[in-house]
């Protein structure tokens, strides 16, 4: 009996070793990406559903084509040079790992050097095989210049790209007659001009909907039962229910309560994080009634499942009248009465400074600075912390409400019963971006950098 189960632990533990150095080998489509991987044409385009493996299919399809033999189609032979373009460096780290977890390793050079959490070694992502292919990993936010010169043989475009950059690659790979693909859900830009190409039949148009039948790899089971999508489109903004569940162009929402699973009895509660947490101040700057809005929350990065939890401790929030040296003092007050220290803080976001049209006011993070060096009677310019701009990429508001409205379906939200307003905006705001219930949720969305930017560690603190 032990020595079945010593040679069935070592049959175990080699075929999970072939695994890791061959993972393509053991790697099953489902439907859909079975049906784009036989397709040759020049141009195609994976417009689907979260969850649905576009990108998986797309970095697929880039390493057959880096190895000179695709299992699904004729290709031609190696070396290639591959782009893969991303809209960040922190969308970057997340097809890195994807990349590096398909790749076929005793197909690398032997200095080919991955690791977890920042990516391929060098200040430029780049994959080299032993048979002369590369693959790069750019971001679009380089910029259409830095595209310039190159001619390549593949490129991927994982979600929406800028047109310019699609402009740029086109000469690049089709002086080669090489390939191009887009992998994406159609939200966070727009994307008139890539619906006038698959219109025009330029580009060839997949489009796959977050099933039951296109998660199943082929002769297995499904990767998402019934259930789990049913909760993944209700936990969706109705905003982009149709594009994020259906691949759908746009969405046929009408405006209407945004936060609908926000409820008073789950969610409002004097609950404080014990252990360690990391605390963020978010600050929207305002110059009208209710504008000038400070939030304070702390948060777990990993509360189970990879998933973030959030407890908002207390808001602040004014007529906009105020000075900044009165809104440092009520925001050092609200850290106060949570009995935090300024020097627990691990992130500081403020929104980007705003002018006062009416009363000719302004308000900015170096102003309030400023203000909170008198404030703690610190010399000018000793301040040991900034507050940051916030960083708002093309999609940030609709992916900042994606993250909270997820935690309120699983129950990682809580608000303190002293955050009122803040409580209230959550049940009324409709959507609009002229919403006087939208400057506190846009103060709140700021502090979400400690979940999308990942640049701090957590602190051990005792809140009560």
């Amino acid at each position: 009996m032990t020595a079945g189960l010593a040679t069935l632990a070592r049959a175990v533990d080699q075929l999970h070793k072939r695994t890791v150095a061959d993972p393509l080998a053991y790697w099953t489509p489902t439907a859909p990406q079975l049906e784009f991987l036989r397709d040759p044409s020049h141009m195609r385009l994976a417009r689907a559903g979260n969850q649905v493996g576009k990108t998986t299919m797309g970095l697929v399809d880039c390493i057959y084509r880096c190895l000179g033999a695709h299992p699904f189609q004729p290709v031609r032979p190696a070396p290639i040079e591959a782009w893969i373009i991303v809209e960040s460096w922190e969308s970057s780290l997340s097809v890195q790992s994807k990349l590096w977890a398909l790749l076929p390793k005793d197909a690398l050079v032997e200095d080919t050097l991955y690791i977890q959490g920042k990516g391929f070694k060098g200040r430029h992502p780049l994959v080299r095989f032993r048979n002369g292919s590369i693959i790069r990993v750019r971001t679009s936010n380089q910029g259409s210049l830095a595209l310039a010169g190159s001619t390549i043989d593949f490129c991927m475009l994982d979600e929406p790209p800028p047109e310019a950059i699609y402009n740029e690659i086109v000469p690049r790979v089709l002086r080669n007659h090489g390939r191009i693909i887009f992998t994406l859900t159609p939200v966070g830009a727009p994307l008139g001009w890539l619906r006038k190409l698959v219109e025009d039949g330029r580009v060839k148009d997949f489009v796959f909907p977050l099933t039951v039948e296109n998660t199943t790899p082929i002769g297995s089971r499904p990767l998402m039962t019934a259930e789990q999508i049913e909760a993944f489109s209700e936990s969706v903004l109705p905003q982009q229910r149709a594009q994020r569940v259906f691949g759908d162009w746009e969405s046929l929402w009408t405006e209407g309560r945004v936060f609908r699973m926000f409820d008073p009895a789950r969610h409002v509660k004097p609950e404080v994080p014990v252990g360690e947490a990391l605390i963020g101040v978010g600050i929207d700057h305002g110059t009208e009634v209710g504008a000038q809005v400070g939030v304070l929350v702390a948060m777990v990065r990993d509360a189970g499942e990879g998933h973030p939890r959030f407890w908002v401790l207390d808001q602040v929030q004014t007529d906009g009248q105020t000075t900044p040296d009165q809104d440092a003092r009520m925001l050092l007050d609200m850290l106060r009465r949570a009995g935090l220290g300024w020097e627990t803080v691990d992130l500081w976001v403020g929104d980007r400074r705003v002018y006062g049209r009416k009363n000719g006011s302004l308000k900015s993070n170096a102003m309030l600075m400023s203000a909170m060096e008198r404030a703690l009677r610190l010399p000018t310019g000793s301040l040991p912390f900034r507050i940051k701009t916030a960083y708002k990429p093309a999609g940030s508001v609709f992916e900042g409400i994606r993250i909270l409205s997820a935690a309120m379906l699983r129950g990682d939200f809580f608000i303190h019963p002293r955050c009122k307003r803040l409580a209230d905006d959550i049940q009324r705001w409709d959507g609009r971006e002229a919403s006087e219930n939208k400057h506190s949720i846009d103060a709140l969305r700021y502090t979400l950098e400690l979940v999308t930017r990942r640049l701090h560690n957590p602190t051990v603190l005792r809140l009560g």
